[in-house]
């Protein structure tokens, strides 16, 4: 009988599988907002947890036990760009709906799902495992090199999804940091990168070892890529969950050079800001401004984009800023912290205030404050 030879990676894999399975299962099962997204992302997670137990099946020779065992399809790779891609298109636009014209995303999967048929049946005919056959040394390198192709390409257009939402972000949120997806940027960009440092591993083996490299071989690239989907997966769903108020789409007027009429529009904006106070609303939207204003969201746009040339984020906090900035040379504020004077101001996080702080004076508040005692006006 065969032993089960236990070390530190395959140990790290038996974990992934039992804590990737409980947040695949919390992803698709638990009722959210954002459930039918998180379903997308929990059968990636489900996929990479096959995966594992298909890597371990192999590495603890589950076929000297359950001699049919490998008939059982666990590879799915084909279909973790897709889903991923599909993810991101659903969590950035709440509003956007799967179709059948999606389904085209995971024809590849069949193709998968069919080279697995063939090592299955050339398997069973000559009584041994599906690694051991012809049809797996032949087309195996394809189905990965594939997947690498795959899965990078989606990314990017993934990582493309997330910008423009991050653009439309600053064009309708003045407070906006609930809403970002940047831990999910930077994951994705690892994510990718690891799939991409798989193609040496397989140029290595097909060229060099005739595809013969062991599974003990690839274990770091297997430990990072299901530590990775699991801290995605994790993210998605420890996070706090947010409606967007508005419709995430793109404005309908294009912007042009301003007219008069747009100009006078802005000259009239900027007045109503400071008599009526609306940047101290943390709140405060795009839709809610032009409700407040009478005006049609996308005009206010575009007198926002057009007539001041900022978009509607750094529109509202100049405002907030220079509210921090006349508090902190008044004299009147010293018993207030930095972050307050920034809450009653219109900020509602530190990061926010200390970033539009920045990235309009050029400098931190904590800076600022500090010249304003050095050089006293």
């Amino acid at each position: 009988m065969c032993e089960f030879n236990l070390n530190f990676f395959n140990l790290i894999i038996i974990a992934s599988v039992f804590i990737g399975a409980t947040f695949g299962l919390l992803l698709i099962f638990t009722k959210r907002i954002n459930r039918k997204a998180n379903v997308l992302l929990g059968l990636v997670t489900f996929i990479i947890v096959f995966w594992s137990i298909w890597i371990l099946s192999l590495d603890f020779q589950i076929t000297d036990y359950l001699p049919y065992f490998y008939l059982i399809p666990l590879n799915y790779s084909l279909a973790l760009g897709p889903l991923l891609y599909l993810y991101v298109r659903k969590i950035t636009n709440f509003n956007y709906n799967l179709s059948k014209k999606d389904s085209i995303h995971f024809l590849p999967l069949l193709i998968e799902l069919i080279i697995h048929l063939i090592i299955s049946r050339e398997a069973l005919e000559n009584n041994v495992i599906g690694i051991e056959t012809e049809a797996y040394l032949k087309l195996m390198p394809i189905v990965q090199f594939l997947a690498i192709v795959s899965i990078v390409i989606y990314c990017i257009y993934a990582l493309k999804a997330i910008k423009s939402y991050h653009s439309w972000l600053n064009n309708n949120y003045s407070n906006n940091d609930a809403y970002n997806l940047r831990w999910l940027y930077r994951l994705l960009i690892v994510f990718a990168i690891l799939w991409f440092l798989w193609t040496p591993y397989t140029i290595i083996d097909y060229v060099i070892f005739d595809f013969q490299l062991s599974i003990s071989d690839y274990y770091p690239i297997y430990v990072l890529l299901s530590m990775i989907t699991i801290w995605i997966s994790a993210e998605a769903f420890l996070r706090p969950e947010v409606i967007l108020l508005e419709t995430n789409k793109k404005n309908s007027i294009d912007k042009e050079n301003p007219s008069e009429e747009i100009i006078k529009k802005a000259i009239w904006l900027k007045g109503q800001m400071l008599t009526n106070l609306f940047y101290l609303n943390s709140e405060l939207t795009l839709k809610s401004l032009a409700d407040n204003l009478n005006i049609h969201p996308n005009i206010l746009s575009k007198v926002i984009n057009d007539g001041l040339d900022k978009n509607f984020s750094d529109f509202v906090n100049e405002y907030r800023v220079n509210a921090i900035i006349d508090r902190l040379h008044s004299g009147n504020y010293d018993h207030i912290t930095l972050l307050g004077i920034s809450f009653e101001c219109g900020f509602n996080s530190k990061t926010t205030f200390n970033r539009a702080f920045k990235n309009i004076k050029g400098i931190t508040p904590l800076n600022y404050k500090k010249s304003i005692k050095t050089n006293p006006v």
